[in-house]
């Protein structure tokens, strides 16, 4: 039997409707991932209440999270249609969290207005190093003076000498290597979902500790600890 398939296009839309229950906090999968965030944030955090803002909070695992923690919590991210669907989900958790439409490079916040900023989820691969310079100088802005910025990111460069190159399969979805350019540093990904029928392709930024730091230390933070497992949890101070 032939089958045909569907090419959907390029970019990280696309990526996130491909995987629905993983960013979903209604799904099992992102109940189970709002318990796991909760205990390493509960571990690492260095401040344990306060005003929290969680950037690229998508349909709020993070924000719930950071809310269960104790923190007063605004969450934002650039999808109208996942902040729509965060609102509904607070509503039914009965959470007091807030979600806007907004973009982190430039936030609508006074400045000296959070105890803490938070980029969880590794959404690194989606900003380019400057995007992440703009965001992490709004972050500083809208931070009281010892307020804290965490980030979870993974080191994908070294993932691209190991791991990355591999084709990925993931129950019904496939994931093929495509190729670097060490101009814009970006590795691309083409994808097959085998359940309906489509294909698309992502581009992802690479990022690795030392590039964080430094862009971190240009913007007035104080990098303050690593902790380094699958994936890498940043904490700037």
């Amino acid at each position: 039997m032939f089958k045909m398939f569907r090419y959907l296009g390029e970019g990280a839309d696309i990526y996130y409707k491909a995987f629905p229950t993983t960013w979903d906090a209604t799904s099992e999968i992102g109940k189970k991932r709002i318990i796991k965030l909760k205990e390493t944030l509960r571990k690492h955090l260095p401040i344990k209440e306060g005003k929290a803002l969680d950037v690229g909070c998508g349909t709020g695992i993070s924000t719930f999270a950071l809310e269960e923690l104790g923190f007063e919590v605004i969450g934002i991210d650039i999808r109208k249609e996942a902040i729509h669907q965060a609102k509904e989900i607070a509503k039914e958790r009965g959470s007091k969290a807030k979600f806007y439409f907004m973009d982190a490079k430039r936030l609508e916040f006074e400045n000296e207005s959070f105890d803490l900023v938070t980029l969880l989820g590794s959404p690194l691969p989606h900003f380019s190093v400057y995007d992440f310079d703009e965001i992490t100088m709004e972050a500083y802005r809208v931070l009281k003076p010892k307020g804290v910025l965490v980030i979870e990111y993974i080191d994908t460069i070294k993932g691209l000498y190991s791991w990355h190159r591999d084709v990925f399969v993931e129950g019904l979805l496939i994931s093929i290597y495509k190729g670097f350019n060490s101009v814009e540093g970006l590795e691309e990904r083409f994808f097959i979902n085998l359940n309906n029928g489509t294909t698309f392709s992502v581009k992802f930024y690479l990022w690795a500790p030392w590039i964080a730091e430094f862009i971190l230390r240009k913007a007035g933070f104080e990098v303050q600890s690593h902790y380094i497992r699958e994936d890498s949890f940043d904490s700037g101070g």
